[in-house]
């Protein structure tokens, strides 16, 4: 099938052929008949990419700010090499899209049924069902493509609370501008539409608005004021990009006592306290279309289904809106007039004739030799750590396929790893007798049903970690393992990194009682991250601290016999202080913090005795006290050592030479229990 792609590296766009999705639980399979491009988000993506570094920078300070950060805690290569990765990856471009149901994992639908959703620029999508919706008789596809762009109107409005007959204003009119004057028409609100673009302003009032045309040294604040005989509005809604904080402020000024500004573009955010202060009007920043949730009244599937009720009875109109149509193979012309400032609606029409539709697709890579892989999953994790460890391994390999739910992120990792086949059905490594091992980098609530599928085809399987998120799993999985033939690890790489080598052979030569403690400096996720998520990732305690129990269990090299949380977070971030205790009498510690500076060193390891400490500086260098001999290091120029290298070498010969797993599977199995019990500790 044919998707659209962004190169955020070079700003080129790309209609790439990739594999089409397959139907998966919880998802909705939708064949596109038609999508939309978002031309303020969409636009910037291109123009984004298309700038020089500094550029680059300049427009995105806060991320400037973190690699910053990042080069203080991990230096400068491994911050480069990150920065070069995240600008390598195409992303999809889109996200108002219109087809028809072709499976329904969620249940919520029925093939054949017409359907909107919030998925890209594709030819079949799998789609979110809590961002989805069916379209009304009566409603076309070209006019519901509009309904993400719309609520994304509407939820701004809906922050705004007017009530019918309020006077409110719209700042900037391009697509959303435009629709959000249709959707406060709708209410029952009077409108006053805001924009340097005479044209624009033109089909504002076409809609209804009376409209300010802002020219050099025009005052939009009178003119506002002079509209409503000097009482000013109920609330201002600035659909605008710029980096100018005078929109908001401007906003402010317009307000009546109590009125509302509400943001939904991009603006600068230097407030002047006092243009608030006066009125004690409020600020908002919308977020998008609405919340991502499953009430059938506060969502944005709710925002989806009012705009498309008021286009079925003819409140919304949507023709006037449109510049343009391109049939979807033609996209690319579409986004090089992007920067047209008389463009507002581009509608991509898909071709409706039977077209290819494989899951799997064959790539012209070179016939590769060695023990044959299969990788499902083409996330962060497999692309910008596993497969390149795999290209270091040292060990002959042959990529056979790169699996994934999402094409485009298939063939983006086969391409660059020179697999030879991308594919979206995991039957593609079970049915592939080439195939001798499988690496699973797939989301973490999956990887105890997909480990237990490879062992029974007899495939070898690197898990990357967690094996499990609930003991019953765990067990199922394990038992698996025991009754195969095949090898099964879990990705557990900071035991086979080289200082933590030394470490343990270090505390092993060292007699008497010993203590250690393990910081890591977690960071903050957004709260709608899918690792937070119980049902998909798990928690971070399971999904992560796993890594360090096996670490301590690995250095002290004696069995867990209690774990207890000194401390669980509060602020959903699983942040957590666990105390361990193991069979020879050790204790241990591990510290997993949320809120430590980002500069900070990622992870940092202490062994103590009675008279030694033996300091681990996040895996680039080992020093002792006490211990005058005792002094190692990773290189400060080379990115941090985690193992990854020496963990995938470890597997991959074993499984060449038929010899048992590198990690013992008694430990895999202690390891998992005692994190997944630990991710439900109350201190």
């Amino acid at each position: 099938m044919l998707q659209l792609l962004q190169h955020l590296g070079s700003g080129e766009t790309e209609i790439a052929v990739v594999p089409a999705p397959g139907p998966q639980p919880g998802r909705v399979l939708i064949r596109g008949t038609c999508s939309l491009v978002s031309l303020g988000t969409e636009r910037m993506l291109v123009e984004f990419g298309r700038a020089g570094w500094i550029s680059k920078a300049l427009q995105q300070p806060e991320k400037f700010r973190a690699m910053l950060a990042k080069v203080r805690a991990e230096g400068l290569f491994a911050t480069v090499a990150a920065v070069r990765s995240k600008l390598s990856q195409p992303i999809p471009m889109g996200y108002c899209h219109v087809g028809r149901v072709l499976a329904d994992g969620s249940r919520a639908f029925s093939p054949g049924d017409r359907v909107v959703s919030n998925s890209p620029h594709a030819e079949v999508v799998l789609a979110d069902p809590r961002l989805c919706a069916r379209i009304p008789d009566g409603v076309s596809d070209e006019a519901a493509a509009f309904t993400p762009l719309a609520a994304i109107a509407l939820q701004g409005s809906r922050l705004l609370a007017p009530s019918a007959g309020d006077r409110v204003v719209v700042v900037g009119l391009g697509l959303v501008g435009q629709l959000a004057v249709q959707v406060l028409r709708a209410s029952g609100c009077e409108v006053f539409g805001i924009d340097p673009d005479p044209d624009k302003g033109a089909l504002a009032a076409q809609a209804g608005a009376e409209v300010f045309v802002l020219t050099e040294g025009a005052d939009a604040v009178a003119a506002v004021l002079r509209w409503t005989a000097g009482q000013g509005v109920a609330g201002v809604l600035i659909t605008a990009s710029t980096s100018s904080s005078d929109p908001v402020n401007q906003a402010a000024q317009m307000c009546r006592p109590r009125g509302r500004v509400v943001l939904v573009g991009v603006t600068g955010l230097s407030l002047n306290r006092a243009d608030f202060y006066r009125q004690e009007v409020s600020f908002q920043v919308s977020n998008s279309y609405g919340p991502r949730t499953d009430s059938a009244s506060d969502s944005a599937a709710a925002n989806f289904r009012q705009v498309l009720q008021w286009m079925a009875a003819g409140q919304l109109k949507l023709g006037p809106l449109i510049s343009r149509r391109h049939a979807f193979i033609n996209a690319t012309s579409a986004y090089s007039a992007l920067s047209s400032a008389r463009t507002l609606g581009v509608v991509l029409e898909y071709d409706q004739s039977p077209a290819a539709s494989g899951r799997a697709m064959s790539l012209p890579s070179p016939e590769g030799s060695g023990l044959g892989l299969a990788v499902m999953g083409a996330g962060n994790f497999a692309i910008r750590s596993l497969l390149p460890a795999l290209a270091r391994s040292g060990v002959a390999c042959s990529l056979r396929s790169v699996i994934s739910i999402h094409g485009a992120n298939a063939l983006l990792a086969a391409r660059r790893f020179h697999a030879a086949k991308a594919s979206t059905d995991p039957a593609t490594a079970w049915d592939d007798p080439s195939v001798a091992a499988v690496l699973l980098c797939t989301p973490h609530h999956e990887h105890a049903t997909q480990a237990a599928e490879c062992l029974r085809f007899g495939k070898a399987v690197w898990v990357e970690k967690p094996l499990a998120l609930h003991e019953a799993e765990l067990f199922a999985v394990m038992d698996s393992a025991r009754a195969s033939s095949a090898l099964l690890m879990v990705g557990f790489n900071r035991r086979f990194a080289p200082l933590a080598l030394r470490l343990r052979d270090e505390l092993r030569r060292l007699p008497g009682p010993r203590s250690l403690t393990i910081n890591i400096n977690a960071g903050v996720l957004p709260c709608d991250h899918w690792t937070l998520n119980p049902a998909v990732g798990g928690g971070r305690i399971v999904g992560e601290v796993c890594h360090f129990v096996d670490l301590l269990r690995f250095l002290v090299g004696h069995p867990i016999t209690s774990v207890r949380a000194l401390m669980r977070g509060t602020d959903g971030q699983d942040a957590g202080r666990f105390a361990l205790t193991f069979a020879d009498g050790t204790t241990a510690a591990i510290n997993y913090l949320t809120d430590q500076p980002a500069h900070l060193p990622k992870e940092a390891i202490v062994a103590t005795g009675a008279d030694w400490a033996i300091h681990l500086d996040n895996w680039r260098q080992l020093r002792g006290e006490g211990l005058s001999t005792l002094r190692a290091s990773a290189g400060w120029l080379r990115p941090p050592q985690k193992g990854h290298v020496e963990a995938l070498r470890a597997f991959l010969t074993a499984v060449a030479t038929a010899a048992p797993s590198p990690i013992p599977l008694d430990e895999i199995e202690e390891v998992s229990r005692w994190s997944i019990r630990m991710q439900g500790m109350v201190a």
